[in-house]
């Protein structure tokens, strides 16, 4: 299956080659777990193989600073990007839409960072949550189809509660996402740093990899066999 790099030596080396170029990744854990950090990084890698990034920011989070500081300095990878920042999560609908007619073989990475989050905030208000969800699936549907059709590799992230009825955390939209995505990679704060977990991949198995983000990117040592 071919890989793209993910912009760092430590998760290249613990998805033995980076990210599938036909699917969806999955990066799912709590606030400050890392999951914007990946995705910069991708983003990083894939102008740096000279193509384009297209880049859903459904937070506002993402700091063209901190940008700056994980490309070495490099203010010009910024041109190779474009940020789509919808605020409702009917914007993001007609955005992810969008997308379709904008891919082209210039695109090397989709990020939708994070999916989670307007769904949520819909959700909540809405009198038919059916409807919601299914206007959920039908954007991730249309981005697993981009990748498996384009050969574009595509990034989601999501937000992750607690389950009541045990210590499992569980993504936001349930498994939604976990369905359509073939590489899930769950994110764990722990005192002193943070964990990655494999939790579902098409050729490889189990692997944990304890990793602290600094400056410029992650540091961090993969271990298999969970």
């Amino acid at each position: 299956m071919e890989r793209v790099s993910s912009g760092s030596r430590e998760v290249d080396e613990f998805l033995s080659g980076g990210y599938e170029t036909d699917s969806i990744t999955a990066i799912y854990g709590p606030a400050g777990s890392g999951k914007t950090t990946l995705c910069l990084l991708g983003a990083i890698g894939a102008v740096k193989r000279g193509k384009k990034v297209l880049f859903v920011d459904t937070e506002g989070g993402i700091s063209v600073e901190r940008m700056g500081q994980l490309a070495g300095g490099d203010g010009s990878i910024l041109e190779h990007c474009l940020f789509l920042r919808p605020t409702t999560f009917e914007e993001q609908k007609k955005q992810i839409e969008k997308i379709k007619d904008m891919v082209n073989d210039k695109i090397g990475l989709i990020v939708l960072d994070t999916v989670g989050m307007l769904y949520r905030v819909e959700r909540g208000q809405s009198y038919d949550p059916y409807e919601i969800d299914n206007a959920l699936e039908s954007q991730i549907s249309a981005l697993s189809e981009i990748a498996r059709v384009k050969k574009i590799p595509v990034l989601v992230t999501n937000q992750v509660y607690d389950s009541l009825k045990n210590d499992n955390v569980k993504m936001v939209g349930g498994n939604l996402l976990g369905y359509s995505a073939k590489c899930l990679i769950e994110l764990k704060n722990l005192t002193g740093g943070k964990i990655a977990f494999l939790r579902k991949h098409r050729s490889l198995g189990g692997k944990e990899m304890a990793f602290s983000i600094v400056e410029k990117g992650i540091i961090g040592k993969v271990e298999n066999a969970l």
